[in-house]
């Protein structure tokens, strides 16, 4: 199975304790190791097996890999058979039900896909949606496969608790038959040289139709708290964090006060089209260069106005400038034409000198709000000049007629927007968050300034 990530002895031995803590084994009880790989959690079950004195269960283990299986078999494990198969394909469901299920299943995303696997999975899983990874359809395969009491512990990556592509999953997961009894929240690099936020998430199979389940939580700071996931497929990002944002919900979000939040402009070649404005060619006409910015830039200069500029072939309505139109800058680009030819927006039939995208120049050029994509405590400035392009690090929000800019930064910049970013954003290295379109306009905001509009437009 592609996207195998080994998984640290001590690591496995500690999922394995996690999936036995209420239970005690006996020889009756099966256990399923899908996309086994080496065999790190089989071997576990071992160890803790002998360690306890209790008897081994009846396991299968699944892999597609041959060296991998290989590898597993000669472990020289006593309780389980390896089959080399696919997990994900639909002859699996012939192994009967499991009162045990654990693993590290595969990271793929869509992009490592064939388009026949797409087609496929998307035929088979209702976790396939969007831009799904393998690891939400190892989910859902396996919780078709557990019994009933049956428990299940996966280590996969946490932003299945918070992305819109996961809903299907986190639905199911909180669906009448299932309880998430643990979510444990484990160190960033818990896998040698990768940064995967992995978390430990402990299912039961359950009979018991109590509304109000609670989940364990463990975060990476040690604190610990229980709390009740919402159901219905929501993002589950605030329960989980611990955030108190029930007073914060106005019925009014960022997306109904801003005309467009959006990520900045990306050329495919900044090295040519970006410089210092003292650095621009006599030949590229002033008409043609507009100021940008980069994120680092942002907190270097402490808002959006810099030195640097775009070399930025595209008129006032977005529409990439003719050949003819540009004149001597014209000449200035040819001189750079082997370069911005070999780029992927080239190769898919645009211009050799347009960028990956048209600027929506009828948005960005009008006073705005930006941010940096990646930040550690995030940040917002007024762009109230209306003649700044952002590079593709910066998103800009440009707020609706009659929302007052000057109340809204100051609002995002306040305590409470921030706790709220802090508990939904998806997390990135180091502490730091990924600001993305689609978590900000869902940013409750408040109720007056969606009036305030609606008055402005009447």
């Amino acid at each position: 199975m592609k996207g195998h990530v080994p998984t640290p002895d001590d690591l496995a031995e500690r999922i394995v304790r996690r999936l036995f803590r209420d239970d005690e084994l006996t020889s009756d009880d099966r256990i399923l190791y899908p996309g086994c790989g080496t065999g790190p959690f089989a071997a576990a079950v071992e160890r803790v097996c002998e360690s306890e004195g209790w008897p081994l269960p009846d396991g299968l283990g699944v892999e597609t890999n041959p060296e991998h299986l290989t590898e597993a078999r000669d472990r020289g494990l006593t309780h389980v058979e390896f089959d080399e198969r696919d997990f994900l394909v639909n002859g699996v469901l012939d192994v009967g039900r499991f009162d045990y299920i654990v693993g590290n299943p595969p990271y793929v995303p869509i992009e490592g896909l064939d388009e026949e696997e797409k087609r496929q999975y998307k035929a088979g899983f209702n976790t396939a949606v969007g831009r799904f990874d393998l690891y939400l359809l190892f989910f859902e395969r396996s919780l078709e496969l557990l019994a009933e009491d049956g428990v299940l512990s996966f280590v996969t990556p946490e932003k299945f608790e918070y992305v819109d592509t996961a809903t299907p999953l986190r639905r199911l997961l909180t669906s009448s038959d299932i309880h998430v009894e643990k979510i444990e929240h484990i160190d960033e690099d818990a896998f040698t040289g990768l940064v995967t936020f992995p978390c430990i998430t402990t299912a039961r199979r359950t009979t018991d139709d109590t509304k109000d389940r609670e989940t364990h939580v463990t975060l990476r700071d040690g604190t610990m708290h229980t709390t009740t996931l919402p159901t219905g497929g929501g993002s589950w990002a605030s329960r989980v964090r611990d955030a108190d944002l029930e007073d914060m919900h106005t019925g009014a979000t960022l997306g109904d006060v801003t005309e467009r939040v959006s990520p900045g402009l990306a050329t495919g070649a900044d090295k040519v089209f970006v410089m210092h404005r003292d650095e621009v060619p006599d030949a590229v006409d002033d008409r043609w260069v507009r100021p940008t910015v980069s994120g680092s830039q942002l907190r270097e200069f402490g808002g959006p106005y810099t030195d640097s500029v775009f070399v930025c072939p595209y008129k006032i309505d977005g529409s990439l400038a003719d050949e003819d139109e540009l004149g001597t800058t014209l000449d200035w680009l040819e001189s750079h034409r082997k370069r911005l030819e070999d780029r992927s927006c080239v190769e898919g039939g645009k211009k050799w000198y347009a960028w990956h995208e048209n600027p929506p120049t009828q948005d960005l050029l009008q006073p705005k709000i930006v941010f940096r994509d990646i930040a550690k405590e995030p940040r917002f400035w007024p762009e109230d000049r209306g003649d700044v392009v952002p590079k593709h690090s910066v998103y800009y929000a440009v707020p609706k007629d009659g929302v007052p800019m000057d109340e809204l930064i100051e609002y995002l910049n306040s305590p409470e927007a921030r706790m709220w970013m802090e508990a939904h954003c998806q997390k990135a290295h180091n502490g730091y968050y990924r600001l993305q379109s689609q978590v900000l306009n869902d940013l409750p905001v408040p109720e007056e300034w969606p009036e305030t509009y609606q008055a402005t437009l009447g």
